[in-house]
């Protein structure tokens, strides 16, 4: 007789062992679902407790306004950056590009409005006259440079109208940039 006939005549006979098999099956994927389940909890419980942060809701350029353009969201303590801030501080404005779902850190703020507040600390701004326009905007990385010589090669747009850019830089290399650009000798380098 086929083993598969046999095997459909025993379980017609005996539905207990049809249900005893089913029984069985049952219990196993329970067994594997509730373990998956204590793993997932496990990693959970070592990711430690969430930390509220605030996020950017949308794209912010350097020199926006942040109110109503970020949120307070939970995020796992060992994925929250140590300066992330979870309030923000009136009138706070971005010093630096911040892009869509990314956490607010304390160099990411400027404490208010205006192109002094996006001039780093430690760091001084000079008006540059440019004769070939670059069409730099706030929070552009630039460099110096007078007669080939790289005069600053760290700097940032703080500000662009159309009679100057403002370029901060580091303070030693202030006084420097600074006589290159009333000399009008000075050009800037757009850093990618």
């Amino acid at each position: 007789m086929n083993p598969l006939a046999r095997a459909r005549h025993l379980l017609a006979r005996r539905p207990w062992l049809y249900w005893l098999a089913v029984g069985l099956l049952a219990g196993t994927a329970a067994f594997a679902v509730l373990a998956v389940v204590g793993d997932v909890d496990a990693a959970r419980r070592a990711w430690g407790d969430d930390r509220p942060v605030l996020v950017a809701m949308g794209e912010i350029e350097p020199g926006e306004p942040l109110q109503g353009r970020v949120e307070v969201r939970s995020r796992p303590g060992p994925a929250v950056p140590p300066s992330a801030l979870s309030a923000l501080p009136a009138g706070a404005t971005a010093r630096q590009h911040v892009a869509a779902g990314e956490a607010i850190v304390a160099l990411d703020v400027a404490a208010g409005p205006g192109p002094q507040a996006l001039i780093p600390e430690g760091w001084l701004a000079v008006a540059v006259r440019e004769v070939v326009p670059t069409g730099v905007a706030a929070g552009d990385r630039v460099g110096a440079v007078s007669g080939g010589v790289v005069l600053a090669d760290d700097g940032v747009v703080v500000d662009a109208t159309a009679e100057a850019v403002l370029v901060a830089v580091p303070a030693a290399d202030a006084p420097t940039v600074a006589a290159a650009a009333t000399s009008g000798d000075l050009a800037l380098l757009v850093v990618p």
